[in-house]
């Protein structure tokens, strides 16, 4: 059975004056509200909400242990800076699915995405395994948006005997058939048999390999800007084992040969000036296997950005 807990995480953390809002951090102007109950809410608005699920993971034999991630990542976002003071900052709890429930926990996630973004808002969810991207898509595929994938892997595997981390996008491409637009950025040779890359051919995906954002970076951010020119609305997501493990040794499935943060950072600010993006989910993070909590803060960091970009070009 999966469960819908809004106050699942206690916020706290560094303060350095009550009174000065110059000095405030993410932990003293978040506000915790119920999807259940909350109507409308102040705008503009911006919504975290977890996915607590390696399900997933688990089906695609993947290294357990990413439904923690939500709680972890909150930690390391309490005591940022917040430098926002028009921004509203709002925490939707958690989606808690148990084993065997996957699917049941995708759909949960995508009604509360759709109440988030009915409300005026901003939905940032925090993953769990990458099977989080199906239920973040179903949220908002009645806009039709591109899909940005960061990620070393493709994700779109035959999904005949049931979903997993592994078949996201090849359902999504069944489903919305000529409507199903894909680029996968950081993809790895190395983590993806002939077939997949067959299967993204097919659907017709896109690619673009880690080395290339290695040896032309603007070329990249040309052609992902070519990419969604043509669309009103942008999906991306982000899969914590794009980065190199040297960086993020905390995920499912540690890639030696990653990208670095810069480089998906550059890439994004592309992607957010644009005022496309309709929702952003993070994935993967392990904190079973991470190491002085490196990747789980990356991903904080990554928040931080997306939020900071959301404000500048004015989303909301």
């Amino acid at each position: 059975m999966c469960e819908y807990k809004y106050d699942n995480f206690k916020w706290s953390g560094r303060v350095d004056s009550i009174n000065d809002y110059a000095t405030f951090r993410w932990h003293q102007v978040i506000k915790q509200i119920n999807l259940d109950k909350t109507e409308k809410v102040q705008k503009p608005s911006i919504v975290l909400l977890g996915f607590c699920c390696d399900e997933g993971v688990k089906r695609n034999m993947g290294r357990v242990g990413a439904k923690d991630a939500p709680v972890v990542i909150r930690k390391y976002l309490a005591s940022l800076p917040w430098h926002w003071e028009d921004l509203n900052l709002l925490d939707a709890g958690d989606i808690l699915v148990d084993d065997g429930q996957l699917e049941d926990g995708q759909l949960m996630l995508s009604q509360k995405v759709d109440k988030i973004r009915s409300m005026g808002a901003f939905p940032i969810v925090l993953g769990g395994g990458h099977e989080v991207a199906y239920g973040t898509f179903s949220g908002v595929k009645d806009v039709k948006p591109v899909i940005v994938n960061f990620d070393a892997h493709f994700d779109n595997r035959p999904y005949e005997n049931g979903a997993s981390s592994g078949t996201m996008f090849a359902q999504i491409a069944d489903e919305m058939k000529e409507f199903y637009k894909y680029l996968c950025v950081g993809i790895q040779k190395s983590g993806n048999t002939k077939l997949l890359f067959d299967r993204n051919k097919k659907f017709g995906g896109k690619c673009v390999f880690a080395e290339e954002l290695f040896n032309d970076l603007q070329s990249v951010i040309n052609g992902i800007k070519k990419f969604i020119e043509n669309t009103s609305a942008v999906y991306m997501t982000v899969c914590m084992d794009v980065f190199s493990s040297s960086i993020a040794c905390g995920v499912s499935a540690p890639i030696p040969f990653g990208i670095f943060p810069n480089h998906f950072l550059a890439c994004f600010k592309e992607i957010a000036k644009t005022g496309k993006l309709v929702a952003f989910d993070i994935a993967e993070v392990n904190p079973s296997f991470d190491t002085d909590g490196r990747t789980a803060r990356l991903a904080a960091h990554i928040i931080f950005h997306v939020v900071e970009n959301v404000a500048e070009w004015g989303y909301l």
